[in-house]
């Protein structure tokens, strides 16, 4: 968006007081333009066909046409930047997953029980996230996961397999079909673990977790503190949560996950306080990857890993959802590679040949 050009935003609920809330919390941002609402998906398709907005606030549960159908049909029709929004829920994670796949650039968390308290927190989270997503080019971004690689997956099980090598991937906004997209093309026998912290909510990195598994060759599972990292496993951080890897004075490496009420981070997970440990525990040995997502998080653990001798890569901006977190990698020389999804995950197998 141009400096003096407001970003002109719609609102999709069915509730009025949701509309207002939403309403009222834009309205503060004075570079940011109201020019429509609607209760409905079937309204929604017609008002962005119509009023053009720069970016869409769309709740799932709604009369006539729900979010998930007007969000297809807004991604057919007219291609817009939406953020969903979700109920930080076991179901409300699945259909922000799938939103994720349909098109939709991020997400906000629809206020709870609590309502007064949590939409003050959300405040902040919604402007952030309509002022990335205006500078976006959103697409229906399904993938096709019957042509995932596949091949025995590794059973969970204690091990004491001594890991060597390691690949730490961080992520934020438009990051869980980025990371879909490297996990489906990995080889399922992947002679080292990947560990991805990704910017989500405890129910939605569970959930992630869990679809990736079923969708991709290579084992998904959300990380456990204390539990042993394998090779041929790709390990999910848990949301709310800070994770590291450790090593013991055996050799064996776990992971070290501690709530963020005790950490008062204000990603969690934070990407760079896993590169920091990737570093430690790896250095030479560790690749480290950044894919979309706004803002710099990752970048300093990042240059750590560099800095021990291992392999850094950002996503290219073609393929980014938002280039942030990548620009800022490569304008810091933290990142000795600039590629895009597949050429990053042929990286991460030819590094470990």
């Amino acid at each position: 968006m141009t400096e003096n050009k407001k970003i002109r935003v719609l609102i999709v609920d069915d509730s009025a007081f949701m509309r207002t809330a939403i309403e009222r919390m834009i309205n503060s941002d004075p570079s940011l333009e109201i020019i429509g609402s609607a209760a409905n998906g079937r309204e929604a398709v017609e008002k962005v066909a119509r009023l053009r907005p720069d970016v869409v606030t769309m709740d799932v549960e709604m009369p006539i046409m729900d979010g998930l159908q007007a969000l297809k049909e807004i991604m057919r029709l007219c291609p817009t930047p939406v953020l969903m929004v979700s109920s930080l829920t076991k179901e409300g994670a699945k259909v922000t997953l799938d939103a994720f796949d349909l098109g939709a650039v991020d997400y906000v968390p629809k206020p709870g029980s609590t309502l007064s308290a949590t939409i003050l927190t959300l405040k902040d989270d919604l402007l952030q996230k309509i002022h990335a997503a205006a500078g976006c080019q959103p697409k229906a971004v399904k993938l096709d996961f019957a042509g995932a690689r596949r091949g025995p997956k590794k059973p969970l099980a204690s091990t004491d397999e001594i890991i060597s090598r390691a690949i730490f991937i961080g992520a934020s906004t438009g990051g869980p079909p980025a990371v879909q997209k490297i996990l489906s093309m990995i080889d399922p026998a992947l002679p080292a673990p990947i560990v991805v912290a990704q910017h989500m909510p405890k129910a939605f990195t569970a959930a992630f977790a869990s679809r990736m598994n079923l969708l991709c060759g290579i084992r998904v599972k959300e990380a456990c503190d204390g539990e042993p990292l394998q090779n041929s496993i790709a390990y999910i951080c848990p949301g709310d949560h800070q994770t590291r890897v450790s090593r013991s004075i055996d050799g064996r490496c776990c992971f070290a996950i501690t709530p963020n009420s005790i950490e008062q981070d204000r990603f969690a997970p934070c990407i760079n306080t896993l590169f920091f440990s990737a570093a430690k525990e790896f250095a030479h040995k560790s690749i480290g990857v950044i894919l979309t997502g706004m803002g710099e998080d990752g970048v300093r653990g990042m240059k750590n890993i560099k800095l021990m001798g291992g392999l850094t890569i950002a996503q290219d901006r073609s393929s980014s959802v938002v280039y942030g977190m990548p620009r800022a990698a490569l304008e810091q020389e933290a990142a000795v590679r600039i590629l895009n999804l597949e050429e990053i995950a042929r990286e991460i197998e030819l590094s470990l040949k």
